[in-house]
């Protein structure tokens, strides 16, 4: 049993829901930065969504 720098071994599905939560909020942002730019581009205080 080699020594882990993560986590140890009963840890792991901790450690894989953690790195799965990562890749869908970083590809979540992708997508969002890729198809709707306009919602990046919106600063604090301008016109909501529902006030259009």
């Amino acid at each position: 049993m080699g020594q882990t720098l993560v986590a140890p071994e009963e840890a792991l599905v901790s450690v894989v829901i953690v790195a799965g939560l990562l890749l869908a909020g970083g590809l979540a942002f992708l997508c969002l930065l890729k198809f709707n730019r306009e919602a990046m581009e919106t600063e604090p205080g301008d016109a909501g969504f529902f006030e259009r």
